[in-house]
């Protein structure tokens, strides 16, 4: 039983002085969140070309059994309908190529859609999820209101995804929506978080989550405990979850991953968790 905690970034200002020392250099720090949690998401690959020896250095920077999940270039995505087909083919292609060298600590690759990218790209998804050649997983995160609509769209789209064996990224964005955007971290996040149903259907044995939660940490429990409730089941079935933590600022994405853990924990006394946060920053300056 195990399931993969991580965060959208690995540094953050305010997690100085707790998930690493202040006097940690900058360099070093994807290093030590490794001793935390065991994944993360990386979005440089999504916005640039990322220089395979810095792929390289950040592989050799993290803990056996850490697993990346790098998420697919732009041009492969979110240029998808404005491009060729051969263009978006060769990029998805090159992109593979880099990522060849690190499956050993490569967790589900993502492939994230736009809302542009309606049921009428659902076919090209499917091509491109055909070309994937790691052994590794790979995921799909999807953001039209088409395939959250339980109808045909959706029920071809997940059909699709398990006889390719490819997870479907499950976004829960419900907490930060679940109030008015009272403060500056709510009203950014409500403008660039997908305001999409909440579907955890299973598709693949890797299931992937992107948990948005709110600021106002104690607001997130019914979602937190919904989760847990979830995770447990997975686990009882086999599965291996990723979870990536966010929160409208991600200042207290860590606490809340630690929360959902610890629910977890509770409804399954076997399992053991790998998730290994910080008490306080006096422990920090122990390390």
């Amino acid at each position: 039983m195990k399931i993969h905690y991580g965060m959208a970034q690995w540094q953050h200002p305010a997690w100085v002085n707790w998930l690493y020392p202040t006097s940690l250099p900058t360099g070093e720090r994807l290093g030590r969140y490794s001793h935390v949690f065991s994944t993360v998401e990386v979005g440089s690959t999504f916005y640039t070309k990322v220089d395979d020896a810095q792929l390289f250095r950040w592989y050799e920077s993290v803990v056996d059994g850490f697993k990346f999940s790098f998420k697919a270039p732009q041009t492969v995505t979110h240029r998808l309908i404005e491009r060729s087909w051969s263009d978006v083919q060769h990029d998805w292609l090159a992109f593979m190529l880099s990522l060849q060298p690190l499956q050993a600590k490569l967790g589900p690759t993502m492939l994230q859609f736009p809302a542009i990218c309606d049921e009428r790209a659902l076919d090209t998804i499917f091509a491109l999820c055909d070309m994937w050649t790691l052994s590794t997983p790979l995921s799909v995160e999807v953001r039209h209101l088409a395939y959250f609509n339980k109808s045909q769209t959706e029920r071809r789209f997940l059909a699709g995804l398990s006889d390719r064996e490819v997870n479907r990224v499950v976004m829960d964005s419900r907490p930060v929506f679940s109030t008015d955007a009272y403060c500056e971290s709510l009203i950014d996040a409500q403008k660039k978080k997908p305001r999409v149903p909440c579907h955890p259907v299973v598709t693949a044995n890797h299931p992937v989550v992107r948990f948005i939660g709110h600021p106002d940490l104690p607001r997130n429990e019914l979602w937190l405990d919904q989760w847990a409730a979830k995770l447990s089941q997975w686990l009882s079935q086999g599965l291996t979850p990723s979870v990536f933590v966010h929160s409208s600022d991600n200042i207290a994405a860590p606490t809340l991953a630690a929360q959902l853990d610890e629910r977890v924990r509770i409804l399954n006394p076997y399992y053991q968790s790998a998730l290994a946060l910080p008490h306080s920053q006096e422990q920090v300056s122990l390390w």
